[in-house]
């Protein structure tokens, strides 16, 4: 009796943008994967190993709570810890995913190398280290909340309707970053140089949304220029008014925030789909 031989069936590459859409549901399980390797990657070869990821997203908002809220008091309406975390909080994920997501391809060239899958699978995963620096920081924030509630402080957050504001700009802030990071992964293929560059960006970026001091630091007159700009200037205002009730929602701006991420988010898939038949040149 003669052994069945497995069948191999080979098909060509999806063309289309639905069949690009299918091609990503139907290796959905290798999503994990990619998740698990590019996240533990960065934890690889340190002396703390993952607790390096907890620790790390940690270091720049202590050392920035300490500098500004010691440095000179800020009329922040809130205490200057809260005011701080309730901007950056939402902020990283768009900080984080902007330094990491870059990567992903680069990180994932062995990988590539030996196997077929979307390609688009593996910007998608680098979001792993963001979304734990996310959690931290979350915790962190929870953790100053209860060390104000135990000096006798006001509890400074709000819920209600507005609360629900929250949801869309950490939306938003992702789908940012993803934006950025669809096209800069497959730039940093070509030219790696351009990975160091963004970590300059990411910096102006914080300190043109808010997150650090009160925009009201901007002129009046240019501060409708930044908001046009740095679409993440309004997504930090509503994320802190909607936990904190700090602040006004200027659903205009907000509005436009979201179309700007929208339409580069579109343009950036286009981009990456294009792209996609050539990334083997540089594997």
């Amino acid at each position: 009796m003669t052994r069945a031989q497995p069948t191999v069936v080979i098909e060509a590459k999806p063309d289309t943008f639905p069949a690009q859409l299918k091609a990503l549901w139907r290796y959905r399980a290798f999503y994990g994967f990619l998740f698990k390797e590019l996240t533990l990657r960065k934890a690889r070869g340190t002396m703390l190993g993952v607790w390096w990821l907890i620790i790390r997203p940690l270091i720049p908002a202590v050392a920035l709570i300490f500098v500004f809220g010691s440095a000179r008091p800020l009329d922040t309406g809130v205490p200057y810890p809260v005011f701080f975390l309730s901007g950056y909080v939402p902020f990283v994920l768009f900080h984080s995913g902007l330094r990491y997501v870059p990567r992903s391809l680069r990180w994932a060239q062995g990988i590539m190398r030996r196997t077929y899958f979307p390609r688009l699978l593996v910007p998608l995963a680098g979001f792993g280290t963001t979304f734990i620096e996310f959690g931290v920081l979350s915790a962190a924030f929870g953790v100053v909340l209860g060390i104000g509630a135990w000096q006798g402080q006001p509890f400074p957050l709000v819920f209600g309707w507005q609360t629900l504001w929250l949801v869309p700009c950490l939306v938003a802030a992702l789908l940012f970053a993803l934006a950025f990071g669809l096209v800069f992964s497959v730039v940093a293929l070509f030219f790696p140089d351009v990975i160091f560059s963004l970590r300059f960006f990411a910096m102006l970026m914080l300190f043109t949304s808010g997150v650090a001091f009160p925009l009201t630091f901007w002129p009046d007159a240019y501060r409708w220029a930044l908001y046009v700009i740095n679409p993440m200037a309004q997504v930090v205002l509503t994320a802190r008014w909607a936990l904190t009730g700090h602040g006004v929602l200027e659903l205009p701006f907000l509005l436009l925030s979201f179309a700007t991420v929208l339409v580069a988010l579109a343009g950036s898939v286009w981009f990456f789909l294009r792209a996609e038949a050539h990334l083997g040149d540089q594997m």
